[in-house]
């Protein structure tokens, strides 16, 4: 048999396959045009609309029934008609293009009477000779909704805040930092942060602006005080640069920001300078004056000026105790820098039951834990401080000879209570004012010991609370912190530091 007339097994499977049926393409078109979600728009060289796809109505308010044979430009406002109108026909006689067709943002006329922000891609093409002109319309009220937004919220806020490329290069920044430097945008976009206007004060200025961008690139958050240089004034600024990734967890941009807080660090300075001042010189006039008191108590004869005397050291050695407790309170606020983390809580509690113990000798505290492990609470060692100034004040100020004074320790599941229970008279109303209520501090409402300041201030420090409730026999002050739930390596705090 001749090779021509060979058959082979693929023939014969091809053979036994059904005929494939042809393609529609004309059925799949019309199918796609009326399934996209974007607005289709076919217009003749006269303007007038020859078709339109069911997107449109979602876009504009017109069915494409209603859009049939009707000029494109009752969809165009007013103001634009003209201009569309001039540019079209140039473009019929010379060909010349007037705008970019492949994408043009501009307002459309809703049915409804309002403008429509879309975005349009024309495409000419011919049909039978005729030639058309296709649009393709998205709509983009959305997305100008989230810019506007975005736009409010970047140009409003009092900080300082910009947008930089990976490499430092600044290319937004808001109506509050060029408003600072006297600047416009112009004046700074497309250059280096370090180069910008706001950090030629110093030489430390720009260096820290390229540490920021480095360490941000690489995905570290950087945040360091920085002096700036202003249109009328230097300011000091906490400067931060932060990595702004995308889905993919790959940096695509920096925001740099920056706070004014020139006048917060010149009140801290003041009150560091006036704290020594007065700490040094009030420390030895108090130390001198009850010198002399007590040898004037103990060389007196006469029972009445012994008295007096008496009360001269008393008085004295009370305001050198209030002298100490300011320098505690101005350590734990002005120019700290403390880091928190978990904290050792039962040894720090039996540290200083234990110094209470043999500094109080007639009194009793106890620990009463309200379950089977003590939690762990986040602070710093200043909550030694805190523990200590809230367990001696129960201590003290009670009309017992021999106070009890009971720690309850519970906890929630984001937080720690330490709860501190005497048999006092409780703490009275003025001495609460400002610190367990929201009440103003005023020349008469106000408390007379700094303890519980100094507790509030450093519990707020910590994001927790300090609150009391009185009750028939004594009162209880209650510590709120937020606990520790990795349940890491805890620090026992046995000195402030």
């Amino acid at each position: 048999m001749s090779r021509g007339n060979e058959s082979t097994d693929a023939d014969d499977d091809r053979s036994l396959e059904s005929p494939r049926s042809p393609f529609d393409e004309d059925e799949f078109f019309r199918q796609l045009v009326a399934n996209t979600s974007e607005g289709l728009l076919t217009i003749d060289a006269e303007s007038t609309i020859l078709f339109a796809n069911p997107a449109i109505e979602e876009i504009l308010g017109y069915s494409p029934d209603e859009l049939i044979g009707r000029s494109k430009m009752e969809l165009i406002p007013e103001r634009l008609r003209a201009a569309h109108l001039a540019g079209l026909k140039k473009y019929l006689r010379t060909g010349e293009k007037h705008i970019d067709w492949s994408g043009i943002e501009l307002p459309a006329l809703h049915k409804g009477g309002h403008e429509v922000p879309v975005l349009v891609s024309l495409r000419e093409h011919r049909l039978d000779g005729e030639r058309l002109f296709t649009g393709l319309f998205r709509d983009l009220s959305e997305q100008k909704y989230r810019e506007q937004r975005f736009e409010a919220v970047f140009n409003n806020t009092y900080q300082f805040t910009g947008l930089l490329e990976l490499d430092g290069t600044l290319i937004e920044a808001n109506e509050t930092a060029l408003s600072f430097a006297g600047v416009d945008r112009e004046d700074i976009v497309g250059k280096p942060i370090w180069e910008t206007f706001w950090f030629q004060s110093t030489e430390e200025s720009r260096s820290t602006a390229r540490e920021a961008v480095e360490r941000a690139r690489k995905g570290d958050f950087f945040r360091k005080e920085v002096r700036i240089r202003g249109a009328e004034r230097t300011a000091i600024i906490d400067f931060s640069v932060r990595p702004v990734t995308d889905h993919q967890d790959d940096i695509r941009l920096l925001i740099p920001e920056g706070r004014d807080i020139t006048d917060l660090k010149m009140r801290e300075q003041h009150l560091q300078v006036l704290h020594r001042l007065l700490r040094h010189n009030l420390r030895n006039d108090l130390n001198v004056i009850s010198g002399f008191a007590e040898t004037l108590e103990e060389s007196l004869e006469d029972d009445r000026h012994g008295a007096y005397a008496a009360d001269i050291v008393s008085t004295t050695q009370k305001l050198i105790g209030t002298n100490e407790t300011a320098k505690k309170l101005a350590d734990a606020t002005l120019g700290q820098n403390h880091s928190q983390r978990p904290i050792d809580l039962r040894r720090l509690l039996e540290d200083l039951t234990t110094e209470l113990r043999e500094e109080f000798p007639s009194s009793t505290v106890a620990i009463t834990v309200v379950e089977d492990k003590l939690p762990t609470p986040v602070a710093d060692c200043r909550l030694r401080t805190v523990l200590s100034e809230l367990l001696e004040n129960a201590i003290q100020h009670t009309d017992e000879t021999e106070p009890v004074v009971e720690i309850v320790v519970t906890s929630t599941d984001e937080t720690v209570e330490v709860g501190v229970l005497d048999d006092g008279p409780g703490i009275p109303e003025s001495e609460r004012t400002g610190i367990f209520n929201e009440e103003p501090v005023t020349q008469i409402d106000h408390g007379s010991g700094l303890g519980l300041w100094l507790a509030g201030l450093i519990v707020d420090d910590y994001g927790g609370s300090l609150e009391y409730e009185s009750r028939s026999s004594g009162g209880c002050v209650t510590v709120s912190l937020p606990r520790d739930l990795e349940a890491g390596n805890a620090d026992p705090c046995y000195s402030n530091n």
